[in-house]
């Protein structure tokens, strides 16, 4: 991949680090060529090396998480709620993108607006993560202001881990909601082959392999190539979901005590935007009907969505004795999207005739992460410390352009009952065109204390980032500096049954972008939680987490109603309990359990009709259950039956300049169920998603001038044959 300057002036910092670990490991092997005997050798056990944080994971629970504390801790250890979705769960379900595969995650929303081809939108606790919560092995993906969008490809994961509340003081500026890893499957020594076909509803194509293994005799070397190409249509009529996806990784291990991996992916998606309708035919009553959940609302030839997604990265590690580990995690990466619509703008008089709006998109982003992390082993009298000293470093550059019509000079109408397409499509003017610039540098400590059954972490962290943006359309630019503090502390004790209550105190910040209405900068949005809870993991297979959280956003714009002005006196509190069982209940049964209770309500904003009411798009009631049993011995050894149920309880939209209680959103259950069967070498499966097919209104969001709702997903089936070789 090419890099552009500002990545070659980067990489000097990483360089130097590496130039600077390089020299403590010559200073280190030359006193142990001096003394040879100073040193004991370092030995992972197979037992050892599959508790880590990235390593492949049987059945649905983990051991261990770098997640949680950027060091292989084990899950019931750390003072923070924390799930996990491991690849066995991903394939047992069937899920075919970032949304589908959180269905099952206690506080965790991955369908905010129900079928959604293009990009993932995800939310935590009830707050927006989409654009500054989305990681791909513990290293951020740059999102600023929805320039563009990720859609994570599931079958590259490893696993998918769910850190919950503010977590600045790791990962930097980040929302209140927490943060969604994306673990990528690395290489492996043991060899891993397998070829997998798929057809299905929507006249699904699918064809997608997975290779690993040792490729030379001393077992230093290990590769990886992980690929999917998929056609398909969707629900909705001339809406496709077509992708191609390619990650190769390698590893080297020349000994136990260094390792190199090196992850790189390509990503191409073909789709087009999601339809949203009139709320008068979705969640309210129509004169004319119910409109169809299939209905294309947009110009057939001309919406589009296309995604153009690449990254290339190292993960570099040295046991430099039993007491001292350096690592350096790097990545590279590029995302283009085009993304060019009409859509439902108003709803006529004869509630059947929608008037239409162009909207064009174009963004890039550019983006150099750089995380550098001294891990350090120590005892003071009877407490043993696991010390974490880390410097990261992002530089992301964004460039945007967005066009949009108006409805006065050429409404596009269209009868939403009976579309007649092939309007002339409207002149949308240019109305942004921006270039943006950060750099973020942030300095981070932590300390894991053990003493007896007692586990105390704290950790603090200073970041300063630097934003400049230049209005290409206008001819301004403006400068931006922030500098702030986060800090984290938790206790936590864990009993010899497997008990292991805890409690924590966490912060984070997300710099605001603009100035008020008298040209001061806005200062960063603010976050903190408490949270109490207990884990409990009698066995390696089976994890039940109990969660208390009291959750506050401080600082967010809010628009004045009067004067259309950002004001920065926005605050919303979530408080609530969250419930997870992940486990192996026999030889046979694998379960996965949650639910979520969720109280959220904005108690401060710029619109006084908005304070108290619930926080959009955020049941107050969640339920989910699924289960897999799989037969080990007899005449149907081999078959698998999996079930799961999913209860989505009430929720209110978005409404812009009024209580979001005028858009309530009725709950639903869903349904899915699986039948897969093993003979030899060969894997056959059959999944259905919302079995029942179920039509019901995924969300709403409006104004007093219009509103609209989303449907959700429909029943989808498909057929799969895998060979393992």
């Amino acid at each position: 991949m090419t890099l552009n300057s500002h990545h070659r002036t980067l990489f000097k910092p990483s360089a130097l680090a590496l130039a600077i670990a390089s020299c403590t490991l010559g200073s280190t092997v030359y006193a142990q060529e001096e003394s040879v005997t100073e040193l004991d050798a370092i030995e992972v056990s197979a037992e050892e090396a599959s508790a880590t944080g990235t390593s492949p994971i049987e059945g649905y629970t983990p051991e261990a998480s770098v997640t949680g504390t950027k060091t292989s801790t084990d899950i019931k250890e750390t003072p923070q709620s924390i799930s996990t979705v491991t690849a066995d769960e991903i394939s047992d379900q069937n899920a075919a993108n970032m949304g589908e595969v959180l269905r099952y995650t206690a506080g965790a929303r991955g369908e905010t607006f129900g079928f959604e081809p293009r990009t993932t939108f995800l939310r935590i606790r009830g707050f927006d993560v989409a654009t500054s919560g989305l990681f791909r092995d513990n290293l951020k993906l740059a999102n600023p202001g929805f320039a563009a969008g990720y859609s994570l490809e599931p079958y590259g994961a490893e696993r998918i881990d769910v850190l919950k509340g503010p977590s600045s003081v790791l990962y930097g500026q980040a929302g209140p909601g927490g943060l969604v890893n994306y673990v990528s499957k690395r290489p492996t020594f043991d060899t891993r082959r397998e070829v997998r076909v798929e057809a299905g509803t929507n006249e699904l194509m699918q064809g997608q392999f997975d290779l690993s293994g040792a490729v030379n005799d001393s077992d230093t070397l290990a590769l990886r190539l992980v690929g999917l190409v998929r056609d398909s249509e969707t629900q909705v009529d001339y809406v496709n979901d077509d992708r191609k996806y390619l990650a190769p990784s390698l590893t080297w291990q020349p000994t136990d005590a260094t390792r190199l991996t090196v992850l790189a992916h390509w990503q191409y998606d073909d789709t087009q935007p999601s339809q949203r309708y009139p709320l008068e035919g979705t969640l309210d009553s129509n004169p004319n009907g119910e409109i169809p959940d299939n209905r294309f609302t947009g110009e057939p030839g001309y919406d589009e969505y296309t995604r153009r997604e690449s990254a290339i990265g190292y993960e570099f590690e040295h046991h430099i004795n039993d007491q001292v580990t350096v690592r350096q995690n790097v990545r590279d990466y590029r995302n283009d999207v085009d993304d060019k619509s009409v859509y439902t703008s108003s709803l006529k008089s004869d509630k059947r005739t929608i008037i239409r709006q162009r909207y064009d998109s174009f963004g890039r982003i550019d983006g150099l992460n750089l995380d550098n992390q001294i891990e350090v082993e120590a005892k003071t009298g009877a407490a043993e410390h696991t010390l974490l000293i880390g410097l990261d470093h992002q530089d992301i550059d964004v460039s945007s352009k967005q066009y949009y019509s108006d409805t006065t000079t050429n409404p596009m109408e269209l009868d939403i009952f009976d579309p007649q397409y092939g309007s002339a499509i409207a002149n949308a003017p240019l109305q942004k065109d921006e270039d943006s610039k950060l750099k973020q540098t942030g300095v981070y400590l932590q300390d894991q204390i053990r003493f007896a059954s007692w586990t105390v972490t704290l950790g603090g962290r200073y970041d300063s980032a630097r934003t400049s943006t230049v209005d290409k359309l206008n001819g301004g630019e403006t400068h931006r500096e922030d500098d702030e503090f986060s800090g984290r502390a938790g206790v936590n004790y864990q009993f010899s049954n497997g008990l292991a209550p805890y409690i924590s105190y966490m912060e984070s910040f997300l710099p605001n972008a603009g100035a008020d209405a008298n040209g001061n900068p806005f200062e960063p949005e603010t976050s903190h939680q408490y949270e109490v809870g207990v884990k409990y993991q009698p066995t390696t297979s089976t994890l039940l987490t109990l969660a208390y959280f009291d959750l506050t956003r401080e600082n967010y714009l809010t628009t004045n109603p009067s004067t259309f002005a950002d004001e920065q006196n926005g605050e919303a509190n979530s408080q609530g309990i969250e419930l997870e069982l992940r486990g192996r209940v026999s030889d046979n049964l694998d379960v996965i359990a949650s639910y979520t209770y969720t109280d959220a309500e904005v108690t401060h904003s710029s619109t006084p009709t908005e304070e108290g009411e619930p926080l959009e798009y955020t049941p107050e009631h969640e339920a989910a259950l699924w289960g897999k049993y799989t037969f080990h011995s007899g005449p149907i050894a081999g078959l698998g039956l999996g079930a799961g149920v999913r209860y989505i309880g009430d929720s209110y939209g978005a409404y812009s300049y009024g209580p979001n209680d005028l858009l309530e959103v009725p709950s639903v259950t869903l349904v899915d169920a699986a039948i897969t069967y093993d003979i030899g070498q060969i894997s056959l499966g059959l999944h259905a998603q919302n079995l029942m097919d179920e039509k019901y209104v995924a969300t709403a969001f409006g104004s007093p001038w219009g509103s609209s709702g989303t449907y959700g997903t429909r029943r989808e089936v498909t057929g799969s044959v895998t060979y393992h070789f």
